[in-house]
């Protein structure tokens, strides 16, 4: 079968391990552990994540994803370039063998593979427990209600790590890497991993934090003469 990772599909399904929590008695909140190393109490970083992902209003970027087992066997690694607006706009394109489209107007997703003539469609799920990627583009005002959020202090980024709380998601936690020593302190690294071990790493490179971004990218028109599978429930 063909494994193709497109960001809708891989933040949604990859899942991680890797952190456990302990209970941290002296301020009454969970401390979470990160390879042994304690982080940042979880309001701290709360806020913190909050001010930095509130003020991307949009974002573009070029992207290598790549993806590892537990024995850090690579199974795939994909190239591309991807497009996010508020509110919920997606546009993720990936290269070579593996080329796809995934187009999303916030209401609606679609992934496009070409060389299959297929088009799928299904509603776009705007839970950020369910579909992460809206971390760039979505409501994040609530994001604590989601996760257990937490922060592993560094001199030259800073990592959050943010953990489901509703243990029946398919991924354990996701990490969201902030470059420091740019003035700019762009997103340079995505990491899902899951129960099994398996790790996606997402890098990005040529980051542009509010670029102004054309409405017509997060519209897909379907080809004449592809396949189309509609999951979609109701009227748009």
């Amino acid at each position: 079968m063909r494994q193709l990772f497109s960001l809708g599909i891989a933040l949604s399904l990859l899942t991680a391990t890797g952190i456990s929590a302990a209970n941290d008695h002296d301020n009454g909140e969970t401390a979470i552990q990160v390879n042994t190393h304690a982080v940042a109490n979880t309001q701290y970083a709360l806020a913190g994540l909050q001010k930095k992902l509130g003020s991307i209003k949009s974002f573009s970027a070029n992207f290598i994803q790549a993806t590892q087992d537990s024995l850090g066997n690579t199974l795939q690694s994909v190239e591309g370039f991807m497009q996010v607006a508020k509110p919920g706009k997606l546009r993720w394109k990936t290269e070579g063998i593996y080329e796809q489209l995934v187009v999303s107007d916030g209401q609606s997703l679609w992934i496009y593979d070409a060389d299959l003539e297929q088009v799928s469609i299904k509603n776009m799920d705007n839970r950020l427990s369910e579909t992460p990627a809206l971390l760039l583009g979505g409501d994040i005002s609530a994001i604590d209600d989601d996760f257990i959020i937490s922060q592993l202090p560094s001199d030259s980024q800073l990592l959050y790590v943010l953990q489901p709380k509703d243990t029946s998601q398919l991924f354990d936690s996701l990490e969201l890497s902030f470059n420091t020593l740019n003035k700019d302190q762009p997103l340079t690294e995505m990491v899902i991993r899951d129960a099994s071990g398996q790790v996606t790493l997402i890098s990005f490179s040529n980051v542009s934090n509010n670029p102004k971004l054309d409405e017509t990218l997060f519209t897909f028109d379907i080809p004449k003469g592809v396949d189309v599978i509609d999951g979609r429930h109701g009227a748009y």
